[in-house]
């Protein structure tokens, strides 16, 4: 008798929990966008690099324009810096991911120094200034939105569920046949506006304005990136080490690190040895001869 009465209850309450959270995040970002709107900003280079995603790259030319790197043109990056000695935290922080060895892969360099502590701190920099939306405010927010949207199924299933129980039951059907249609549209009235406003991007309205003003100023003072023939740090903050003329070192070397790692990829991916009747016969690792216990590429020892 109760259980109709129970689901829609419990249904009501999952909807109207749901849109209360992608009320309250959706209104912090809404907040931050009110506040940064009209204000003015004058973006540094390392600024317009973290908001184009280029952060890391510039760092590392200006460390190689230092002589705090060397580039290898088969992808590597060597320090000739130590972590005792560091002339900026990111200096310190490039020399630590490397390792020991001082040598190491520069795409991959570049993914963990994204990851790590100096580009945080220049992101909530921004993140604060009213340049960059929260991440994990962003998060939250589309969290919420996928929520909202299985709410609405939820709702919809479990009022078809109660309507059949309702008449299985010889119970009163007309309150889930009445009750439930009402319910669900109210949760896609709900998951309908949480889509419309709910778009935020990365960056705030401030900070699409100052990267679209970076852009147009760097193209009208120097031109179009491809066209240049010397590289300046602003085009490298816009448009990464891809910016640097095609005999750069810097750009040579990414180019071929990217190379190699697509190269591994590919191999990662081809199809292991076949077996047959439960015995290896393959050829592998430079051997003339069947692999058998106790070699490096492994073994099929009791086969």
């Amino acid at each position: 008798m109760w259980v109709v009465p129970g689901l829609l209850v419990a249904t009501g309450a999952a909807v109207a929990v749901t849109w209360l959270m992608a009320g309250i995040w959706m209104g912090k970002l809404y907040r931050v966008e009110r506040r940064s709107k009209g204000r003015e900003f004058d973006p540094s280079p390392e600024d317009v690099a973290c908001l184009a995603g280029h952060l890391v790259e510039l760092r590392l030319l200006t460390m190689y324009d230092a002589g705090r790197i060397v580039v290898s043109r088969s992808g590597d990056v060597t320090a000739t810096t130590t972590t005792s000695s560091p002339e900026h935290y990111f200096e310190a922080a490039a020399v630590h991911k490397i390792g020991p060895t001082r040598t190491g892969d520069l795409e991959m360099l570049t993914k963990w120094l994204d990851d790590d502590a100096p580009p945080h701190a220049v992101r909530s920099r921004l993140v604060a200034e009213g340049l960059l939306h929260d991440g994990k405010l962003l998060d939250r927010a589309e969290l919420a939105e996928e929520w909202m949207a299985l709410v609405s199924y939820a709702v919809a299933a479990v009022g078809v569920a109660a309507f059949v129980y309702a008449l299985v039951r010889h119970e009163n059907w007309l309150l889930p046949l009445l009750a439930f249609p009402a319910l669900f549209a109210v949760a896609l009235s709900a998951n309908t506006l949480v889509d419309k406003y709910g778009d935020f991007k990365r960056h705030t309205g401030l900070g699409s304005r100052v990267l679209s003003e970076a852009w147009s100023t760097d193209r009208r003072e120097h031109g179009p990136a491809s066209n240049r023939r010397e590289h300046a740090p602003m085009a490298v903050a816009l448009a990464g080490l891809s910016a640097l003329p095609a005999e750069h070192d810097l750009r040579i070397c990414l180019e071929a690190s990217r190379t190699r790692s697509r190269a591994k990829a590919r191999a990662n991916r081809r199809p292991g040895p076949s077996h047959s009747g439960g015995s290896y016969s393959g050829k592998s690792c430079g051997t003339s001869g069947p692999i058998g216990c106790g070699t490096s590429c492994g073994s099929n020892c009791g086969s």
